[in-house]
């Protein structure tokens, strides 16, 4: 008797607690951060060290559960007057979320992207010494994490970031010689592949905030 009225019950929390953890189809899911850093340069007066990252996801739950979007981020650092370094990347991703229990959810997300750097160390003319080099290519990625919905408009999560990837850049570095008077350049490709599984992973997670926008 006791166990044909627990199994009601049971069943009656399972519906309840998986209709409260749906992801909304037509809501938006925003997400991002920005970095800053300056500090006085010890090795040449009167300039700074500086940096700047930032990355943005907006995206739209296409369907319960179910997100799509853009990501995009851009980056600098600077180490005095002529030593510079610039990136950007720009992309698209789709994240698939799996409710554990009430307020709880499993998320897989997928990420392609294109990213750019260049990089200059020194005053890059003919008759000085210095180097510059670039890089063109794609990534794509996999991040699997948990997240707990603190209240309807955000999302608290801890991730893996790049549990498997795999990446191509076209690069190109060039230097300038002070004693040929000359500039020389070498062309390459790289192609990398990699599966994180060890015990390394437990230093990775990421902690973050996403919010939802919308009814």
């Amino acid at each position: 008797m006791k166990t044909k009225i627990l199994l009601p019950i049971v069943i009656i929390l399972f519906a309840t607690t998986a209709a409260n953890a749906q992801i909304n189809e037509g809501r938006y899911l925003l997400g991002g951060s920005v970095n800053y850093s300056s500090q006085k340069n010890s090795q040449v007066s009167g300039t700074k060290n500086e940096s700047f990252n930032s990355n943005i996801q907006l995206g739209k739950v296409i369907k319960d559960n179910t997100v799509a979007g853009i990501i995009a981020s851009y980056g600098f650092y600077s180490n005095g007057p002529t030593n510079k370094s610039n990136q950007f990347g720009a992309g698209v991703f789709y994240r698939k979320y799996k409710p554990l229990a009430r307020n709880f959810y499993f998320f897989g997300e997928l990420d392609a992207s294109y990213n750019h750097s260049n990089q200059t160390n020194g005053t890059f003319q003919i008759g000085n010494d210095a180097t510059r080099n670039f890089s063109n290519g794609g990534t794509l990625s996999f991040t699997p994490g948990i997240s707990y919905s603190v209240c309807k408009r955000m999302q608290i999560e801890l991730s893996m970031p790049n549990i498997a990837s795999i990446s191509y850049a076209g690069t190109k570095y060039e230097t300038t010689s002070s004693i040929t008077n000359s500039v020389s350049t070498v062309n390459g490709n790289n192609f990398s592949g990699s599966v994180n599984l060890n015990s390394s992973l437990l230093y990775s997670f990421g902690i973050g905030f996403k919010f939802f926008l919308g009814k």
